[in-house]
């Protein structure tokens, strides 16, 4: 009646369906939508990721300025976009699920989503940070933690966006990020922050794609 499935054997370990740990995953994103920010008009993604294993957890990335300036997740989309081999990204209509926080219940409603970036392998590494929880525009005193993106790879080889770039025959860079992964408590990052010089924005962890550059003009990208 019953045969050894793997697969089943492991997913009996997801206790949660989200994902809530540091660490190397793979598996699709099930939502990219196109953000712009009600309060200062900035340009975003807002990303669901779906794990081999079924469990879920959704980030944002900002991209650019209302003034048209990029800013540190730019550069992240762009490497999402190379472990995708994706050359451009369009724009349609679609259903997303959204979450109604006071009554807890769930509903679909229609959005701009980019249709390129949905249901395809991919592989992010994720860092377990916390935050200042806000409402209403307003900070509550209360801190939570989230997962956020600190680098992606392509699923089937494990070369990071730049070895995809540079046609490197072995993938070597994401072993070295994920040995140097750690959670990042709001209380270290807050006390590492500069005290002149720099933006309002933490420093990206080592390996993150905004550490990196991708000014590769058309004719060196291989796909």
């Amino acid at each position: 009646m019953y045969q050894l499935n793997a697969n089943a054997a492991r997913e009996a370990e997801n206790i949660s369906s989200y994902l809530s740990e540091t660490g190397k995953y793979k598996g699709k994103f099930i939502r990219a939508e196109k953000l712009i920010s009600s309060n200062k008009g900035t340009h975003g993604v807002g990303f669901t990721f779906e794990s081999d294993s079924k469990q879920t957890t959704r980030f944002d990335i900002w991209t650019m300025s209302a003034q048209n300036e990029q800013l540190m997740g730019y550069k992240a989309i762009n490497a999402i976009m190379a472990c995708m081999k994706l050359k451009t990204l369009s724009i349609a209509r679609a259903e997303v699920e959204r979450t109604d926080w006071d009554t807890k219940q769930k509903y679909k409603e229609e959005a701009d989503i980019f249709p390129e970036l949905l249901d395809k392998p991919i592989g992010l590494v994720l860092v377990n940070t916390e935050y200042e929880k806000m409402r209403d525009g307003q900070k509550t005193g209360e801190t939570g933690w989230r997962l956020e993106l600190v680098a992606p790879f392509e699923a089937a080889t494990e070369f990071t966006a730049a070895e995809i770039l540079d046609r490197a025959t072995q993938p070597k860079k994401l072993s070295s990020i994920v040995a140097l992964l750690a959670d990042r408590p709001l209380r270290n990052r807050l006390s590492q922050r500069p005290t002149t010089g720099g933006g309002h924005h933490d420093a990206p962890p080592a390996g993150h794609p905004a550490n990196g550059g991708f000014n590769s003009s058309d004719d060196d990208i291989p796909f």
